[in-house]
């Protein structure tokens, strides 16, 4: 969706225009439906899958993952128009794709409730998204406000809450990474949380496990950390089913059986082979 000629007219010789790579999550469900039918191991989340795409030297195999593009911001010292809202049309009239939930707010109140409303419908949308980017929309105002070293002072991001929903605990498993450091992994039933369907996340190590007092059959709250990375926050306690049990964490490495070893002041277990 990145135009190779810019359409209408009116466009300068030379200009700067900012925007990011996404995967949307039907695309990211068709690709991972096709990794699994081929036995090859899934794909964590559209955020990452869209990272390492990029990073892929075969065009060929960067095209069939279907990425698409949005442009949000026309910087530099050329002066399209008199407002950020204004170069968005214009970056549309030219052949760039601009999100089509942008708006243009008169007051405080306008942005608060336009905060409220993507709160609850977030998930509504076809990509990821953790929060806002509130902007001021005079160009003349973002130039006298400026920049720090790291961001500018004309703009603020507001990040939801995280969504949070709950499912069931069913075992634990153990990946052991090249370094030899042990990572608990929970099983879950499938859920639907911020777009995409999730039955795996980190319980990072043992410490965690303790910290929640995790049993295998708990009803678990689940987050994404950051919209991304699944994670267990809490448990409800209220649901605990009789045939729940405390996890016992592994003396040995699930690999090759060794005995695991955990030093002082490190977090994880780690295998001495």
């Amino acid at each position: 969706s990145i135009p190779l000629k810019l359409q209408g007219e009116g466009w300068p010789s030379e200009f700067e225009i900012r925007g990011e790579l996404v995967m949307p999550f039907d695309v990211f469900e068709k690709l991972n439906e096709e990794r699994a039918a081929n036995g090859e191991e899934l794909l964590a989340n559209p955020r990452n899958t869209t990272s390492g795409t990029i990073k892929m030297q075969d065009s060929s195999l960067v095209a069939k993952r279907q990425l698409d593009s949005y442009f949000y911001y026309v910087p530099g010292e050329i002066k399209l128009s008199e407002s950020h809202t204004q170069n968005l049309e214009l970056a549309k009239k030219w052949g760039f794709k601009v999100s089509e939930h942008t708006r243009k707010c008169a007051n405080i109140g306008e942005v608060i409730e336009f905060i409220h409303y993507w709160d609850v419908n977030r998930s509504e949308l076809p990509v990821a998204t953790d929060g806002i980017v509130i902007k001021v929309d005079s160009i003349s105002m973002q130039n006298d406000l400026g920049t720090t070293a790291k961001s500018p002072r004309w703009a603020v991001a507001y990040k939801f809450k995280a969504e949070q929903v709950e499912t069931r605990l069913l075992s634990v498993s153990y990946q052991v990474g090249r370094t030899g450091a042990v990572t608990p992994v929970a099983n879950l039933e499938e859920v639907q949380i911020s777009g995409t369907k999730v039955k795996r996340a980190s319980l990072h190590n043992a410490d965690q496990i303790a910290l929640h007092d995790l049993y295998i059959n708990d009803q678990v709250y689940l987050e994404k950390g950051g919209e991304i990375i699944p994670k267990i926050v809490g448990v409800n306690l209220a649901k605990r089913p009789a045939d729940a049990y405390r996890i016992e964490y592994i003396t040995h490495c699930p690999e090759c059986g060794t005995e695991l070893i955990r030093n002082e002041g490190d977090a994880k277990h780690f295998c001495p082979n």
